[in-house]
């Protein structure tokens, strides 16, 4: 198929292989949650683990909002005052990605959900990720800069 140069132009095999893993290592994931949540259905029984996986479901998102409004009030702040909002978008990351696993049912998931909400742990993935996508960051910066 070497002669197809503008379908390897428009499709990066890098980017394409990069993804394919990245599903590949979140169906993993579901897989061992489903799982953990069989092992536990035989032991507490399905009504009472489905009750379970529901309600820290609700009250994580519940917890997982009130810090979302928090800090776009916050982000918001430092935008009006000209500051780019490193900070705020170091948490946000790691808050929007808790709020993913959270929603999803098992407690592998709710557990890595807890895990960035700790600010240690959320920071750490937080400065990461904002330190690589940060072209991304400032674009929304002066997309934020404009709203106001």
């Amino acid at each position: 198929m070497a002669g197809h140069p503008v379908l390897h132009g428009i499709i990066d095999p890098n980017v394409v292989a990069r993804t394919l893993v990245q599903g590949l290592l979140a169906s993993l994931l579901l897989l061992a949650d489903g799982y953990v949540l069989i092992l536990a259905s035989r032991r507490l029984g399905v009504y009472l683990l489905l009750a379970i996986v529901a309600s820290t479901g609700l009250v994580a998102i519940a917890v997982v909002m009130v810090s979302y409004r928090a800090q776009l009030r916050s982000m918001r702040r430092s935008v009006a005052a000209g500051a780019y909002p490193t900070k705020e978008f170091r948490r946000l990351i790691p808050l929007l990605t808790a709020a993913v696993l959270l929603v999803v049912p098992g407690f592998v998931t709710d557990a890595l959900g807890v895990l960035l909400l700790m600010r240690p742990v959320g920071w750490l993935l937080g400065a990461a990720l904002e330190r690589i996508r940060r072209p991304y960051f400032r674009e929304l910066y002066e997309y934020l800069r404009l709203q106001d």
